[in-house]
């Protein structure tokens, strides 16, 4: 998962500098044109749009009202309709899906909704389905990976840097980051005792 940049100024270009190739999915708004320049060609000129960002490269979208879009290291193309895609992220998944006309939207045979806009759960080793009869877009988003860097430069979630301990590798009571229980001397909460 990536950082999701703010959407730059009309005709701006922005960088893609996370280091991977980014699918960025753009939606509602309105939109005149896409670039990503490889060579400077124009590779769309509506809303509802994919475009493939590589590390280094840089992307900008001219448009009269600001869209929104979804950067993802995970978003794979959108199949033929009635077409299984298999979540193999290892990754509870959010499919963003917008644009086209959609009939149908299954996760493991089970209806999750009928027409775009719509978000969709995924889980993973699950399989989502597709009923169309005009291509929507989608971005596939892990909401919850916490890896990341918050708006302040600030990692959410940490490395575990404690120490497995124990017969067997680990122990959750010698792991607990608490001093020893003055009555009974054992690491972690004291047993059986009350206030």
């Amino acid at each position: 998962m990536l950082q999701q940049p703010v959407v730059p100024a009309s005709t701006v270009a922005y960088t893609n500098t996370s280091g991977q190739t980014a699918f960025v999915t753009i939606v509602s708004g309105t939109v005149t044109s896409i670039n990503v320049p490889a060579g400077g060609t124009q590779v769309a000129t509506a809303t509802n749009y994919t475009a493939t960002v590589a590390a280094g490269q840089t992307i900008s979208i001219t448009y009269s009202v600001v869209p929104t879009w979804y950067w993802s290291t995970f978003t794979p193309a959108v199949p033929a309709s009635l077409t299984a895609v298999a979540n193999t992220t290892g990754q509870e998944i959010t499919v963003v899906l917008a644009g086209g006309t959609t009939t149908h939207i299954a996760v493991n045979g089970t209806d999750r909704g009928t027409t775009t806009p719509a978000n969709v759960m995924l889980p993973s080793g699950t399989s989502i389905v597709l009923t169309y009869s005009a291509a929507p877009v989608w971005a596939w988003m892990n909401y919850l990976n916490l890896d990341l860097l918050d708006s302040l430069g600030a990692v959410y979630n940490g490395a575990n840097t404690v120490a497995p301990t124990g017969v067997s590798g680990y122990s959750e009571v010698n792991a607990l980051p608490y001093a020893p229980h003055a009555a009974t001397g054992s690491s972690g909460f004291g047993v059986g005792i009350a206030n």
